[in-house]
């Protein structure tokens, strides 16, 4: 049986499981500008219009801050 230490004792762990920005354009309304575009730290997410923004892989560091700004929760970090 496994166990960890943390858990014996009730403590919440951090998962260190990659994870990688995915988005739920069905969950996107689409019908304006998206605030998680301008919050991006590293300029990774870019949109069209009023489109579901879109993800550029080689510049997304993955750090989720975007995911706070979308309040239909269509951006989401997943297990990679």
């Amino acid at each position: 049986m496994a166990f960890s230490l943390a858990s014996l004792f009730g403590l919440k762990t951090h998962d260190t499981t990659p994870k990688t920005l995915v988005v739920l354009k069905h969950r996107c309304p689409q019908n304006h500008r998206c605030p998680a575009v301008s919050a991006c730290p590293v300029g990774a997410l870019s949109q069209k219009g009023q489109k579901a923004p879109t993800v550029d892989r080689e510049r997304c560091t993955n750090c989720g801050k975007c995911t706070r700004y979308c309040f239909p929760k269509a951006l989401v970090m997943e297990k990679a």
